[in-house]
């Protein structure tokens, strides 16, 4: 049911978007989408033990790779794909916002453990990514943004958004579980994340649906083709450097899926920020997080037979 909840959400607000927006619409005007990032991190980080997690140098060299990875070669991907393509101004930024945000909050872990990875190296990763990202977003952003055309961003705005947007309430979160010396914490929790982000989906939506018509077939083939690109290209090169890495299999697992994943409520919160017309971007990041689901899920699920064939009895 769980793994299941977040997709269908995000297909019903696609729907209920397209067809009933005026909620979303009110919500908008209203600090909505601000709202639910808000709300995502804070639970966030009420969710997130990290006590007893051993740090040594295998974690440092693995944590560098996934930056290096994850919130400087990947925008630099979507900005050589984008322009080999010849995106429209409006979906390129949309790639290059989701190129340049860290990994998703959840279901690289949850995907990790399901191929039988290490589930608390992908927890440690995903927290320091998320957090590494908030200082490396706005400048890489802003430059990326600049090589693609006449586009502005405030990297102190930006800088500041994330700050109150993400880092704060995920600090607020992680200081409530130690005020309430909460040990374990219900999973039922992450329906509330879910829940969020399917809202933020919803508004974002509801503000672009015109845009959402004025899409044509091509440019959504176009989307496609340069998100799974990206994602392919992303894994790909996560496979090699935990190869160079020498890590073991269950170290790989987690590095291939936190380091090539990346979150969709921060790329909305970045476009909810920018000044200028953002059009149909948000279509672009929709597509990149359905796709990077999809294909996970997959290769998690072929992992995991691999790896229950390989420990049968001979």
């Amino acid at each position: 049911m769980r793994q299941y909840f977040l997709p269908a959400g995000l297909i019903l607000a696609a729907i209920f978007a397209l067809t009933l927006p005026n909620s979303g619409i009110f919500l908008a005007g209203h600090s909505g989408i601000k709202l639910t990032i808000i709300i995502i991190f804070l639970v966030s980080g009420y969710q997130t033990n990290i006590a007893g997690t051993p740090l040594n140098k295998v974690l440092l060299y693995v944590f560098l790779t996934a930056a290096a990875v994850s919130l400087l070669l990947a925008p630099l991907l979507g900005l050589a794909i984008g322009n080999l393509l010849a995106l429209p101004s409006s979906l390129l930024i949309g790639l290059l916002i989701i190129c340049a945000v860290p990994p998703t909050l959840s279901s690289g872990i949850v995907i990790t453990g399901v191929s039988g990875g290490n589930m608390v190296l992908a927890l440690m990763l995903t927290i320091s990514l998320n957090l590494t990202g908030i200082l490396t977003l706005p400048t890489v952003l802003h430059l990326c943004l600049k090589a693609s055309g006449p586009v502005t961003l405030d990297q102190w705005a930006l800088f500041t958004k994330m700050l109150l947007l993400v880092l704060l309430p995920f600090v607020l979160g992680k200081f409530l579980r130690i005020m309430v010396k909460k040990q374990q914490v219900s999973p039922n929790w992450s329906y509330v994340n879910s829940s969020c982000v399917i809202l933020a989906v919803y508004i974002s939506l509801a503000i672009s649906r015109q845009e959402f018509f004025r899409t044509n077939a091509g440019q959504y083939l176009a989307v496609l083709f340069s998100v799974s690109l990206v994602h392919l290209l992303l894994l790909g090169i996560n496979s090699q450097a935990a190869k160079l890495l020498k890590l073991n299999t269950e170290d790989s697992k987690a590095l291939l899926f936190v380091a090539s994943q990346k979150t969709l409520p921060v790329s909305l919160a970045v476009l909810a920020g920018l000044r200028q017309d953002t059009g149909n971007a948000v279509i672009v990041c929709l597509l990149f997080h359905f796709v990077q689901l999809l294909i996970d899920s997959v290769l998690a699920s072929r992992f995991r037979i691999r790896g229950e064939e390989a420990s049968k009895p001979q």
